[in-house]
């Protein structure tokens, strides 16, 4: 019998259950109580929407985006998650880069993975 569909397959279905739970983890949040940002989002601690990334790949190539969009946004900030590791628990991140609006001190939506400038301004106007 050959066996090799069979591993093919079962890699495939666990690489979209684990995309699904990470997905689920995230929207689960939405709706709760943000978690205190005051130590990383400093000026930013009273306005609504705060935008977190993490560190890696896409997250890097995304950050010129993020540094423009600063300049409009004082309220958007980036969190490296290998240095604020408690706050990335308490936000669920399972996945970088996500995009998390807090306002009101809720967690209005979740977005996960790298986006377009003009869907995250699309996100943030909307907001």
């Amino acid at each position: 019998m050959n066996w090799l569909p069979i591993e093919v397959s079962s890699a495939i279905a666990l690489a979209v259950a684990m995309q699904a739970l990470m997905w689920m983890r995230a929207m689960r949040s939405v709706g709760r109580a943000a978690p205190d940002t005051s130590s990383v989002d400093g000026a930013a601690a009273e306005d609504c929407r705060r935008v977190h990334s993490a560190h890696c790949g896409p997250c890097r190539a995304i950050k010129p985006m993020v540094e423009r969009l600063q300049l409009s946004h004082r309220d958007l900030i980036s969190v490296d998650i290998a240095q604020q590791v408690d706050l990335a628990r308490k936000f669920s991140v399972a996945r970088t880069p996500s995009f998390v609006l807090v306002e009101g001190d809720f967690v209005r939506w979740v977005l996960l993975g790298g986006q377009t400038e003009r869907k995250l301004v699309a996100r943030l106007q909307g907001a």
